[in-house]
């Protein structure tokens, strides 16, 4: 590639695109792992506001999972 095909504009456009995506699935996959825990944590009984002390969440965010 030569200096005069470089698209500093276009280039950067798609870094920030690559972790926008990076940063989106780690997201979703730190979400799936928050619920699974919740909903382990709920099987064996324990309370919304001990589910919410471990998990580091509130009482509404623990609701919310397991309606």
């Amino acid at each position: 590639m030569s200096i005069f095909e470089y698209d500093q504009e276009k280039h950067m456009k798609q870094e920030r695109e690559a972790a926008w995506e990076e940063g989106h699935r780690e997201g979703l996959n730190s979400g799936i792992m928050l619920t699974k825990q919740v909903l382990q944590l709920s099987a064996t009984g324990k309370s919304i506001e001990d589910i919410a002390r471990e998990c580091s969440i509130s009482p509404e965010q623990v609701k919310r999972i397991l309606e």
